[in-house]
């Protein structure tokens, strides 16, 4: 049993030096606030600390602002961060930070914490690990997108082909995770099946054209040929050598905008310090006497304005450092491909070199070669068919195996009880929100589509999500894993309708499953046993006079990833520097 409790999050914008934090409550947690207020944007970035992407967009958020998320899973404390596309999870039990930039990296490190072995058809008809969204779509319900059709919480959900009769199979119980570590098992056994299966074709192609080409016992060295080998290495030695001065330019010009971002990062910090100091003297100043500037001895009032224009300044200062350290960090990774593709240059020039020496040493054993018979080149095309036949017998013993071993979770009998517990959930729950007019297949399958029309389709999608929420926490791998549900209140709900769902969600969440509810407005009656925080301001969701203390709580995890970012950049300047002096 898997169980996840939310503790805190806390948002944080370094470009308006607002900030926001809000603990959840153990069991429920009602946000209250009328549209832009930012009860939704609390939710998302729940999800998008993570690693989701949810839906919609402000253009007035901060797209910089930094999301933090403190959270207990299976009684261990973990602390989430991102900020753009760096990812970091510290183990608050042991202090231990993982960071990244890798999308791929962060997606492995939350299915390993979380045991989440879901796999899912690529496009290119293979299996891959399924990402963070996946994870979590069966507990959220998102007002942008959850409320119009069923799965439909995240952006970018396209990665995966055919994803959705999976995912339904996984979360209900009938695939297991270990169906799935079975199943990729296989899928990797008849991948190198295929490979072995190729590879012994084109030995045996290859033996069948050399006999053809054997009229007379001796085989001969094609002179001809061989010079044309030579000739067309020699080009390509000299091609990678004008790319390798090519990619040289590059990173000579990728390292002079580098210093030069440096250099105007350093300026601006120093602007924002003087800023910084001016205005610390201003506030603290007891008079308004005037001020004569050192530079050009013109007299300033030191009064409010002054002190505004100086915080405007300010604000700026830090934009446009933000921007630059942004750039920067592109240049960095830039420099370091760069030296990466140069030494991968060098390495296949090395190559060619060594091929280069083999093939005059073959020229000068060409009087051998001359001599071998056919029945030892047929020797070894049998030597290395039985050796490739040995490794077919091996891997089709592998692909049997994994084979069966994902026919013992093809239970009939459990597919058939875990269809009926969801079926009986789906009817009662549809009832208790009037809406008994649902397909058959609605009603007895989890895989099966919703459709509705007007104020029935968002309680018939919250009546399929609470049933299949259910049926996961009866039949499936038990994760019990809070509830997030955002904006009931879609496709123009009347006041009954409305409290009925609010009810119905507070009632059908399962009382060990933490819930997080949002809404724009409390109906009256409608009593909830929890914390609630209201959110009352428009477009006031971080507060200026709450910045120093997020800071002040978050400054050890900023520092360690941080800290972790620089260690990644200095490991990949330790490569680019082992590339230079292989080249020099």
């Amino acid at each position: 049993m898997t169980r996840l409790r939310f503790k805190k999050l806390w948002l944080i914008s370094e470009t308006t030096r607002a900030a926001r934090s809000i603990e959840f409550h153990t069991n429920r947690t009602l946000l209250v606030g009328r549209n832009h207020t930012g009860k939704s944007t609390v939710v998302k970035h729940v999800f998008r600390t993570l690693g989701c992407e949810t839906k919609g967009k402000s253009d007035r958020w901060d797209s910089l602002a930094i999301s933090v998320l403190e959270f207990e899973l299976d009684g261990k404390q973990y602390t989430a961060y991102r900020k753009a596309n760096v990812y970091a999870l510290r183990d608050d039990d042991n202090a231990s930070i993982r960071v990244t930039t890798s999308y791929p990296e962060w997606a492995a490190i939350m299915a390993g914490i979380f045991d989440f072995r879901l796999m899912l058809p690529t496009h290119q008809e293979t299996l891959a690990q399924a990402t963070p969204p996946y994870l979590f779509l069966p507990y959220y319900l998102d007002q942008d997108g959850s409320w119009l059709q069923q799965w439909n919480s995240f952006d970018k959900l396209s990665q995966f082909a055919n994803w959705k009769k999976p995912l339904a199979a996984y979360v209900t119980g009938q695939r297991p995770n270990g169906y799935y570590l079975a199943k990729f098992e296989e899928s990797k056994a008849k991948t190198l099946l295929n490979q072995l299966n190729q590879e012994l074709g084109v030995v045996q192609s290859a033996l069948s054209r050399v006999r053809k080409t054997l009229p007379r016992p001796a085989v001969r060295l094609d002179a001809n040929a061989f010079k044309q080998e030579i000739t067309d290495l020699l080009r390509t030695s000299t091609l990678l050598k004008t790319e390798q001065e090519s990619l040289r330019k590059k990173a000579f010009d990728c390292a002079a905008q580098r210093e030069s971002l440096s250099s105007q990062i350093a300026m601006a910090r120093d602007a924002l310090r003087d800023l910084e100091g001016d205005l610390k003297y201003l506030t603290e100043s007891k008079t308004e006497q005037a001020i004569t500037c050192p530079t050009c001895g013109t007299s300033h009032e030191s009064g409010f304005p002054v002190r505004l224009e100086l915080i405007d300044d300010a604000v700026t200062l830090r934009k446009v450092i933000s921007e630059l350290e942004g750039e920067h960090r592109k240049y960095e990774e830039q420099l370091a491909d760069i030296y990466g593709k140069i030494n991968r240059i060098k390495r296949k020039s090395l190559d060619i070199e060594k091929t280069l020496q083999t093939k005059k040493g073959m020229l000068r054993l060409q009087d051998v070669v001359d001599s071998q018979s056919s029945e030892v080149i047929r020797s070894a095309f049998a030597k290395d068919m039985d050796s490739l036949k040995r490794q077919l017998a091996a891997q089709e013993k592998i692909a049997t195996d994994a084979k069966f071993k994902v026919s013992q979770f093809d239970l009939p009998e459990r597919t058939k009880a875990i269809n009926e517990f969801y079926s009986e959930r789906m009817e009662l729950f549809a009832s208790e929100l009037g809406v008994p007019d649902l397909r058959e297949d609605v009603k007895k399958r989890p895989d099966a589509s919703i459709s509705a029309s007007g104020s029935a389709l968002p309680r018939s999608l919250l009546a399929y999500q609470f049933a299949v929420l259910h049926t996961a926490k009866e039949k499936g791998d038990a994760k019990h894993f809070p509830v997030i549900i955002d904006s009931p209140n879609q496709q123009g709900q009347d006041a009954d309708h409305l409290k009925q769902m609010l009810q119905f969600i507070v009632k059908r969440t399962p009382s060990d499953q933490q819930l997080i509810l949002a809404v724009e407005d409390r109906p009256s009656e409608f009593n909830f046993d929890g914390q609630v925080v209201e959110l009352t301001t428009p477009f006031g969701l971080l507060e200026a006079d709450q910045y120093d203390l997020a800071c002040e709580e978050l400054r050890d995890m900023v520092v360690a990833v941080e800290a972790g970012i620089n260690q990644r950049l200095a490991n990949s300047r330790i490569g680019s520097i082992d590339s230079e002096e292989d080249i020099d």
